[in-house]
């Protein structure tokens, strides 16, 4: 049984279940998506960038999870006036374990926040604003409070790629983002866009990377074949 990594993310602010008792933590979506395709999750509490080699040996791949915003740090850019909140200790950590597995050529999976860590730890940057900041902006992204499971725009499949074998120009998606690709990282392919052109999916097979914007972990709930993502990157 394949062992697939999923950094958690941090409670950082006191609330009322747990107080100012601060929390790691992943939601249970990503564990039905891996465990269903016959893998164990572990989950690597986020900890010193130093440890990722460590992490990195003991799983056979990873992925990672949507949150907070990505620092604008990482591309070289002030943080725009519509920025939201940050976690500087994760985006280290995680960005560290990018590039740890790629030396070790271990498959990465991204989902919305993870796609676009990937991206920057490739040298990529991001819109930190799409309502400000992309011109041509159709679609919406963020579609709360319609609910996370509830498919909402379509996707314009770019080349022949992974996403083939479960998606086509017909498939919708659900989104819950206002960060996006503004440029691709080094060796980074564009598999799917939204109709807006607006960055939903890359890969790179020789590296083992692959990535998506949309929440196929949250679809899950009411449509199971979002479970068909899984499944594949585990074969990968």
């Amino acid at each position: 049984m394949k062992k697939i990594g999923i950094p958690s993310n941090n409670l950082l602010h006191p609330n009322s279940h747990f107080g100012t008792n601060y929390v790691d933590y992943i939601q249970k979506n990503y564990i039905d998506g891996i465990t269903n395709a016959h893998a164990l999750p572990i989950v690597l509490p986020i900890g010193d960038p130093k440890l990722a080699k460590n992490y990195i040996d003991s799983v056979d791949a990873v992925v990672l999870a949507g949150g907070q915003d990505v620092s604008p740090f990482y591309f070289g850019e002030d943080p725009q006036i519509n920025l939201h909140e940050t976690d500087s200790d994760r985006d280290a950590f995680e960005v560290a374990l990018v590039l740890e597995a790629i030396k070790q050529e271990k498959p990465i999976l991204g989902i919305c926040r993870g796609l676009q860590i990937i991206n920057v730890a490739l040298g990529g940057t991001l819109y930190q604003d799409l309502n400000s900041q992309y011109q041509d902006l159709k679609v919406r992204h963020n579609q709360y409070p319609t609910k996370w499971y509830t498919p909402t725009h379509r996707l314009i499949l770019k080349r022949v790629s992974w996403l083939q074998s479960f998606l086509d120009d017909q498939s919708l998606v659900n989104s819950f983002h206002h960060q996006a690709v503004k440029k691709l990282g080094d060796g980074l392919q564009l598999d799917a866009v939204s109709t807006d052109n607006v960055v939903e999916a890359f890969s790179d097979e020789s590296r083992r990377i692959y990535a998506v914007q949309w929440h196929p972990e949250m679809l899950l709930m009411k449509h199971p074949e979002a479970q068909k993502l899984f499944d594949t990157f585990v074969l990968k």
